[in-house]
Parts: C-alpha cells; structure tokens; sequence
C-alpha cells in the first residue's frame, strides 16, 4: 500500500490542486490531510471541498478551528488573525460544518496521524526541536507519526536506546527497531526557504517514506490575495518559502 500525506494548505488551492495531481499520478492507494486546510490563503471554501473529496482521512488544525469559533485567535500573530478574521467572513455554512467534524488524532494504518503533536494534540505546540520529539515520542505507540503545523519538513528518529536524531533527507527506509516523527511540511505556506508546495508518499511494503516538492503558480495565488487585501506580508512570504 501507498499512502499519500500532506498538511497546512491554508486556502491555496492553486497548490493544493498541483499536489493532489501528483498524488493521482503517483497512484497513491489513500490519502490523508494532517489539517489546516484554511487560513492565509484566499480560497478556503475550494479547499475544503477538494481536500475532502479527495483525502480519505482529514485531520483538525487550529486554523481550522480558529475559523469556525471554536478556539481564540489571541496567540495568533498579527497577520494570521486579520487572514482567519477575513476567512470567518467568507467560509459557507457547509464548509463550517465540515471543519467542525474534523477529529484531533487518528491511529491507522499502523502510524498515528496529528497536525500538531501527539500528546496534546489541542494545545497545538510544535516538534522543532530534540527536546520537543522527545516528549512527543513517549506519546505514541505506533512506529510513525505523521505531523505538519510547523510548515518545516524534518524526520526525528528515536533509535532502541531513545536517543533521537535529525534527519533532513527526502527518502528514508523505515527501520522496524525505530520510530519515527515525521513532518511533511505545507501545501500552501512552505517556510522551509523552498516556496514550492510539499506533500508525502509512505510506501508500506517498501518500508520508504518520500518527501516530494512541486511548483505551483505562486503569483496567481498572490494576485487573489491582493484582490481580496490579505496582508501583504503573507502575499510576500510565498516568494520565498519563509
């Protein structure tokens, strides 16, 4: 089985139709959305529809949540609460519903599937760190976990003694005496420094998992964000991928 993963589309649905492309021609056998499918970017109401038509499992985001009402936008930065702000104002009725049914935490297919972090996946913290995989490796049993939230692709590695590794490459081979924390970074905000959208394929009887890039056209999602008097800031920040 071939699983296709990605996270943190965030309204472009330029780049989220790019990828679920590339996910159809990699004739992926099942799909799953890690969350955050609206916020910053001005399509939100696309987004949600497609990501649902097309992932077999979808996963809550605090923006998701943010834009429903059902979490407070005062940790938000500056930028992000004026784009949820203007995302309360635009989303239909249905894609509200739809957002409000999202779970926080799936366990399937042998790995466990969370936007955020698997201990405490509502207080929406961030795995950047050893020290932060550390505690979020005792929160799970599964041998991977599959997180976004932080827009940054890594792989943390936990070998049988718990000492835990960094790892930047796009392909690794799963090892069955290890787990693994592994974040496939955003489909619409990269913030790696490649503005390119990014998504996963987890390979099940390879034991591979594959980090893959794709261009999208950044500079029609910026015009729509303009249109619509997003904040410039996040309209420059998919230049670059920062």
């Amino acid at each position: 089985m071939r699983i296709g993963v990605f996270s943190d589309v965030h309204g472009n649905v330029e780049a989220l139709e790019v990828v679920l492309k590339a996910l159809g021609d990699e004739k992926v056998d099942c799909i799953y959305c890690l969350g955050d499918l609206v916020g910053y970017g001005p399509d939100p109401d696309q987004c949600v529809e497609k990501v649902m038509e097309a992932a077999d499992s979808v996963i809550m985001g605090n923006h998701d949540l943010a834009t429903i009402g059902q979490m407070s936008t005062s940790d938000f930065n500056t930028f992000a609460r004026q784009a949820i702000d203007w995302t309360r104002g635009v989303l239909s009725s249905e894609s509200v519903e739809r957002l409000s049914q999202l779970p926080f935490l799936l366990v399937e297919a042998d790995a466990t599937w969370v936007h955020a972090t698997p201990g405490a996946p509502d207080e929406w913290d961030y795995i950047i760190s050893v020290i932060d995989a550390y505690y979020s490796f005792e929160s799970f049993k599964t041998p991977l976990c599959f997180v976004g939230h932080s827009h940054v692709p890594v792989v943390f590695i936990q070998d049988e003694n718990g000492d835990i590794a960094i790892c930047d490459e796009t392909e690794i081979t799963i090892e069955e005496d290890k787990k693994y924390i592994i974040n496939v970074g955003s489909v619409g905000q990269p913030r790696d420094g490649d503005p390119r959208a990014s998504y996963g394929i987890l390979d099940v009887e390879k034991r591979r998992y594959r980090l893959n890039r794709v261009i999208y056209p950044i500079k029609t999602v910026q015009e729509k964000m303009q249109k619509v008097h997003l904040p410039r800031f996040l309209i420059a920040r998919l230049s670059t991928g920062e």
